[in-house]
């Protein structure tokens, strides 16, 4: 048990939610950016990784990017705008990591992709879910 404990710890850690109740309003962690709610008080954007073959670091550049990316659109109506928010996280990535990467992003969808090792990560902030992977780049025949 005390190994699970840890573990969870660990992934708190990395995703920097393990803050959230500890957070005076400072400023935001890797955890989330501070939202404000109809009430006109402050919170966290929560990051969950639902499932991942990425190195912490990616992960962490992935969660910044969407973050942003979300802290940047309209508040009020609240409007998700899903393909601003795919093609930041695939500029950012082929940019920073090189070309073929793919960015799916909503509220509600299903998929059934094959990636290259090390670039896959499916999250969500809040309620937004994000898939990001890489494929495997082959030069085209002579």
């Amino acid at each position: 048990m005390r190994e699970q404990g840890r573990r969870g710890g660990v992934i708190r850690s990395l995703l920097g939610v393990a803050r959230l109740a500890e957070d005076d309003g400072a400023g935001a962690g890797e955890g989330g950016s501070k939202k404000e709610d109809g009430g006109g008080a402050e919170r966290k954007a929560v990051v969950r990784v639902v499932a991942a073959d990425m190195p912490p670091a990616l992960q962490r550049r992935a969660f910044r990017c969407a973050r942003d990316e979300l802290a940047g659109m309209p508040h009020f109506p609240r409007r998700l705008e899903p393909k601003r928010l795919a093609l930041a996280l695939k500029k950012e990535f082929d940019t920073a990591y090189g070309a073929a990467w793919h960015c799916i992003v909503g509220t509600s969808f299903g998929s059934y992709v094959t990636h290259a090792k090390g670039g896959f990560l499916y999250f969500s902030v809040d309620k937004v879910y994000i898939l990001l992977f890489r494929t495997a780049v082959e030069p085209p025949p002579h």
